[in-house]
């Protein structure tokens, strides 16, 4: 029976350490090269609901900032992030500097780092710096946290195409170096044999289809696909970014565990076509009903997506519902790849989703 193959990509190509690595390296930029981010402390994070690096970092840095000022009060310290980072390096503090971030509630429709704001959190930082440090932290032009990891993310070369910016030092791409790929070459070409798509969360460049010079599209989904060499149609945040603003849409309601995204990897994989992709699902989206380009895909196939969380096994389990709706002999098969984590293996268990510790183990599970 035809396969087509959905593939997330972090947790399930490859182990993303590089984010991690560009956090710390993030951190001591700011702080200083003696300055280690206990990896508690993240999980801590992530436990609280706050996931994105984009966040955490600057709210270690204000973690940090808030102990020392307290020590150390100042009063002719900059507004400018860089230069208060400058300034407050130079502080010698008479006891250890433990990093903790206080609970603040957050607030629906808010970052946290913007929700950490509102809530007064680190209020000992001026109000100015404060407001440089914790807001906007997905502005490139604003935001000297995220401007510095994205310099580590992606590497310096990629940095200035990406955002048509200077680089500010040079550096390798960290997602490059530190993330390890989850697939060998056997996985990898028996993989190829089927319809395939990347189908992930991951910021991207727009649909490869389009041809259109827009600036802010981190290639970050691209850079893990090139780590396991696999030249697939990928529908990533960035592609979903794109076609919700054609459309005067929010990006968010587009993503996992919407329909909308595993609609969009379906066609991609077939199709070999991105932006035909994702029309096509718009077109469901805006009629609920499937455009004439889903006739292409065969009446009968197997549906198959290996995740490492629920979103993408939901988003997919919806679309197979949809594609079954309209008459299509839909055989849907959701996989979960645990990486002997027991965490990620209780919750797929609890959602009576078959999972595996290994690629192995997927491979012959599917018989590919």
């Amino acid at each position: 029976m035809t396969k087509i193959i959905l593939l997330d990509i972090d947790g399930v190509l490859v182990q993303p350490f590089g984010y991690r690595v560009a956090l710390r390296a993030t951190v001591k930029h700011f702080l200083g090269s003696h300055i280690e981010v206990d990896e508690d402390v993240l999980t801590d994070l992530e436990k609280r609901g706050i996931s994105s690096e984009w966040d955490m970092t600057p709210l270690i840095i204000a973690s940090y900032w808030n102990s020392i000022l307290i020590q150390h009060p100042q009063h002719s310290l900059s507004f400018e992030v860089s230069q208060a980072a400058v300034q407050l390096q130079e502080i010698k503090s008479t006891s250890p500097i433990q990093i903790v971030i206080p609970e603040f509630k957050l607030i629906v429709g808010q970052y946290p780092s913007e929700s950490a704001f509102h809530e007064n959190c680190f209020s000992t930082i001026p109000l100015e710096l404060r407001k440089k440090l914790l807001l906007h932290t997905r502005n490139i032009d604003f935001s000297h946290t995220m401007r510095i990891f994205q310099h580590f993310t992606l590497g310096s070369e990629n940095f200035k195409k990406t955002y048509n910016l200077p680089a500010e030092f040079e550096t390798d791409s960290f997602l490059l170096k530190d993330d390890v790929s989850n697939i060998n070459d056997e996985i990898r070409e028996k993989l190829l044999q089927h319809h395939i798509a990347g189908f992930t969360a991951r910021p991207s460049k727009i649909p490869v289809q389009v041809a259109e010079a827009i600036i802010g599209y981190a290639p970050e989904a691209e850079l893990a696909l090139e780590l396991v060499n696999l030249d697939i149609p990928l529908i990533a945040f960035g592609k979903l970014e794109y076609i919700a603003s054609k459309y005067g849409l929010d990006s968010a309601i587009l993503i996992k565990p919407s329909p909308f995204q595993a609609l969009a990897g379906v066609l991609a994989a077939w199709t070999k076509d991105e932006w035909l992709a994702l029309q096509s699902a718009y077109h469901w989206f805006e009629k609920n009903e499937l455009s004439e380009t889903f006739k292409q895909l065969p009446k009968e196939f197997e549906l198959i997506v290996v995740e490492d969380t629920m979103g993408g096994i939901r988003s997919v389990q919806s679309a197979g519902e949809i594609l079954q709706q309209a008459g299509f002999d839909v055989h849907i098969k959701t996989i979960g790849l645990t990486s002997d984590s027991q965490a990620k293996a209780s919750a797929f268990k609890k959602a009576g989703i078959e999972c595996f510790d290994t690629w192995e183990e997927i491979i012959t599970n599917l018989e590919i």
